[in-house]
């Protein structure tokens, strides 16, 4: 099989990946609940529209690699349908925050599949693929941290009109300050561990 061919099937997996992720993000798009939060809204907008844009462009560089469209859905989406499976509901019955936590383990999956498209590519050459994957990694990574920092608001609205459940809302910056500083001191550590370790394989070398 060529360099060509092989990375083509890579491209190929992850537009399915792009088409199924898309159908719970267009459902919740339409859904009046949702739209309800202009905070939610405003990510789930983004990202109905980022899926799309991301399928186009894949399907340009499919295009180019000769390939054709995965059909029928292969591996890479089965594994996906159970994690997405509570966002795709003909009428939205779930709550809001729930739909932004499937959204959220929605993408963390397509963030590890564009970090294997991305890897695949430079370790074929392929700069226009690596560059694709590389802006549609970006794209998500951003997403997450958005869904992350608008969460504590959203589920304590949602509790405060719960019946007999009282919450204090203010507390909503206390539990953004508390998520930001886990992700900030855990990229801290991260960043400190793969330098010593970079600086150890450097001397070895």
């Amino acid at each position: 099989m060529s360099d060509q061919h092989s990375l083509a099937t890579y491209v190929s997996d992850m537009l399915a990946v792009e088409r199924h992720v898309r159908i719970p993000f267009e459902t919740q798009r339409n859904d009046a609940d949702v739209q309800e939060y202009v905070d939610a809204a405003s990510v789930v907008n983004r990202l109905a529209a980022l899926s799309e844009m991301h399928a186009d462009a894949l399907k340009v560089q499919l295009d180019r690699l000769g390939g054709q469209e995965t059909s029928p859905i292969k591996s890479a989406v089965t594994e996906i349908e159970g994690v997405v499976a509570g966002a795709i509901d003909k009428v939205r019955k779930t709550k809001v925050s729930k739909a932004l936590r499937d959204d959220y383990t929605a993408l963390a999956l397509c963030c590890a599949s564009y970090s294997e498209l991305l890897a695949t590519a430079v370790g074929m050459s392929d700069d226009d693929v690596a560059g694709l994957a590389q802006r549609h990694l970006t794209d998500y990574a951003n997403a997450i941290m958005r869904i992350g920092d608008c969460i504590p608001s959203i589920v304590l609205r949602e509790l405060n009109v719960t019946p007999g459940v009282e919450v204090d809302t203010a507390a909503v910056d206390r539990s953004r300050q508390e998520i930001s500083n886990a992700w900030n001191s855990t990229a801290r550590a991260f960043h400190e561990t793969t330098a010593t370790s970079a600086g150890n394989s450097a001397r070895a070398s």
